[in-house]
């Protein structure tokens, strides 16, 4: 080898409306080092890449042998942009594409690569392994792609053309992962620290379930694997003593807390949160079996990691379609029973999908009311999307189904960018489900609808005080939330004119193809409309914000159908009238505008919410006893000050920044304190 190799490596983000993915590029930086480790550093000069416009200025500058780009589907048409430019100003530059936006299916391989004649190689499953193995090969041919593909070399986890016809290597997982060096510990990722984005750390790859609509349900990721536990500790203290952007970490084990090992890191973090305050918030995704063990680690970090089970749907036949097993529903309980009590501001949720194979407006709302009769107190609702990669976009799934679907841009993920002196106009556009040979497109939108009720009002234990009270006094809280649906009498103009913008907003800027989607989409003037938010918005986080921007009506209507469920069934007593008084107001207090940390609020109230809060607020008025009316004071302390400005400062850059804080934080932390003057409690001991 006669010169020193450069090989760039990026995990782009849209910016165009703010950070689009505010997260370390943690799997670029995977391959990067077991490059650097495998190749030489003095041979070959690795840079990694968070934002297009830095990899578009060290593209013009840096002359790289190699570009690298992973490829998701929030992302890929961003890199692919860049790098069709990039080969067109240096047709030697090599091109290798990984991550899994990619088919596994052999002739929607060669479609893909066909329609996309930038990418010299793509990377399939592991990328580490395959790509130094792709380099050597480069490199005996003098990073020649021409020559290598000549040959017709297989490479192991490798894809390429050669005049139509696909060449893949064998695809096999690496089979002890602790031959990749840390990305921290080496420090390739010290640079990120002094952005705005969110630390990730892996402590196991793979996943034993076989979900259809996941790109990790394939059978040769079953097997999971683990690093070295030491390894975790160090890099989680690397991590803690370097950040100071964010509060948070993403541990992106797909199964977290499942195993054993999982405990050991629990403990490892909770004694950062100990030593340096960090981290407030710990999210990763629960693992779907080995609940003691699961509760067991979640005890450790005393509710700062917001713990959950994805459920997708709670109907058999949905289940079946998209081969999923879910915990039992005792276990189930008793997790979520768990995670709701662990700490004060503990929140757990679960994850329920609209629209896939056998749903219908029925069994989805009957998803939706057994998590909230469970008392998960955030159910995350998604639109059921077609992965490239996934089981549940193949065409027989399709045709079995009858699955109805539309393209439309992914929300935060287009823009207009300046790259080697033009404008170019990029937008991720994704497949999804709008109805099934079940679920007509009318049952579709009134779902949609409900979807955005659950997750402005049920969500982050927004109304939890009066919903725990409708649970004491043995009443369905989805009823009340169907009844706000259906009673469209009790909106105010506004809450009207918010559901109304979000119905239309829910049926348009959907496309047939995604050659229309594109056609129409990717021109300056259209992106300028997109960037600007009047089109592709994330609605359900847009009309959240709105709605919660309106805490006030929107109590009104929640208060209203509270009170005609309980006349219904003749409980609507002179007591409840007056707590039902009483809560609405504590209510807007302490949650409302909780971005104004300075705001210090005053009241008065005859029931004793500090006994009442003990208790989850899960009491039946009645019961309660009043007294004189006591000065309530609310505010933020300094704890919350500090935390609810630094996830400001990640999630709000953008119109659906406000939106992104609710669903991503948990605001029970954010809620304003309240204390009043020392009192007995008010609380009679029939209450409980």
């Amino acid at each position: 080898m006669t010169a020193r190799r450069k090989i760039f490596f990026a995990d782009l983000t849209h910016t165009a409306q703010g950070i689009g993915a505010p997260t370390f590029p943690l799997g670029v930086s995977f391959v990067a080092a077991y490059a650097m480790q495998e190749l030489g550093a003095r041979d070959f000069d690795v840079q990694l890449f968070k934002f297009p416009a830095d990899l578009e200025a060290a593209l013009r500058t840096g002359r790289p042998d190699v570009l690298c780009l992973s490829n998701y589907s929030w992302n890929f048409e961003l890199a692919y942009t860049l790098a069709s430019l990039a080969k067109a100003h240096r047709p030697e530059l090599n091109v290798v594409v990984g991550g899994p936006n990619f088919p596994i299916d052999d002739e929607e391989k060669i479609e893909f690569l066909q329609h996309r004649p930038a990418i010299d190689f793509y990377i399939e499953l592991e990328g580490e392994i395959g790509f130094v193995e792709l380099i050597k090969r480069l490199d005996a041919h003098g990073f020649d792609a021409v020559r290598l593909k000549a040959q017709a070399e297989r490479i192991q986890n490798c894809s390429y053309l050669v005049e139509g016809r696909l060449v893949t290597g064998v695809i096999e997982r690496i089979k002890d992962i602790n031959v990749i060096p840390s990305p921290y510990l080496t420090g390739l990722l010290d640079p990120f620290f002094e952005l705005p984005l969110v630390p990730m750390v892996e402590t196991t790859r793979g996943c034993p379930f076989t979900c259809a609509f996941c790109a990790d349900g394939i059978a040769i990721k079953s097997k999971v694997k683990r690093y070295d536990t030491e390894r975790t500790r160090e890099e989680l203290q690397y991590i803690a003593k370097h950040v100071t952007k964010t509060d948070e970490i993403i541990v992106t084990d797909l199964n977290f807390g499942m195993y054993a090992e999982d405990k050991v890191t629990c403990e490892y973090i909770a004694q950062l949160q100990q030593q340096y305050h960090w981290p407030v918030l710990v999210k990763a995704s629960a693992g779907k079996n080995m609940t003691e063990r699961i509760i067991e680690a979640a005890t450790i970090l005393k509710g700062s990691w917001m713990l959950g089970a994805a459920i997708q749907s709670s109907d058999p036949e949905v289940l079946k379609a998209i081969k999923r097993s879910n915990i039992s529903s005792e276990s189930f309980e008793k997790f979520i029973e768990f995670g709701n009590h662990v700490s004060q501001d503990a929140l757990t949720y679960t994850e329920i999908i609209l629209g896939m194979p056998a749903d219908t407006k029925e069994k989805h709302f009957a998803s939706l009311r057994f998590g909230i009769d469970n008392r998960v107190n955030s159910l995350r609702m998604y639109q059921a999307m077609l992965l490239v990669g996934t089981e549940m976009a193949s065409r027989h799934t399709r045709r079995e189904y009858g699955l109805m679907t539309k393209f439309r841009t992914v929300p935060g993920c287009v823009g207009n960018y300046e790259f080697f002196g033009g404008v170019h106009p990029v937008a991720e556009i994704e497949e999804i489900i709008v109805g099934n040979n079940t679920m007509p497109f009318e049952d579709y939108i009134e779902c949609r609808v409900v979807n955005l009720l659950v997750e402005t009002c049920y969500n982050n234990a927004l109304f939890e005080e009066v919903f725990n009270m409708l649970r004491a006094m043995r009443v369905p809280v989805f009823d009340a939330l169907l009844y706000m649906k259906d009673h469209p009498e009790l909106h105010t103009p506004r809450i009207r004119q918010i559901l109304d913008e979000f119905i239309f907003q829910t049926s348009k800027d959907l496309y047939g193809t995604r050659d229309e989607a594109e056609r129409l989409v990717l021109t300056p003037e259209m992106i300028n409309r997109y960037v600007g938010g009047e089109l592709g918005i994330n609605e359900l986080l847009v009309h959240k914000a709105l709605l919660y921007m309106e805490l006030e009506d929107l109590s009104m209507l929640l208060f209203a159908a509270v009170r005609t469920c309980l006349r219904e069934r003749s409980l609507l007593t002179p007591a409840v009238e007056e707590y039902l008084e009483q809560v609405r107001r504590f209510i807007l207090h302490r949650k409302r505008a909780i971005d104004q940390t300075d705001q210090v609020l005053v009241d008065q109230y005859t029931y004793d919410f500090g006994a009442i809060g003990k208790l989850h607020y899960e009491v039946d008025p009645n019961l309660l006893a009043t007294r004189s009316p006591v000065e309530y004071t609310f505010a933020h302390d300094d704890h919350q000050r500090q935390h609810i400005a630094k996830q400001m400062a990640v999630y709000t850059s953008t119109p659906v920044g406000l939106g992104r804080l609710i669903q991503r934080s948990n605001l029970k932390m954010m809620y304003r304190k309240f204390a009043c003057a020392a009192l007995p409690s008010a609380v009679e001991a029939g209450a409980t």
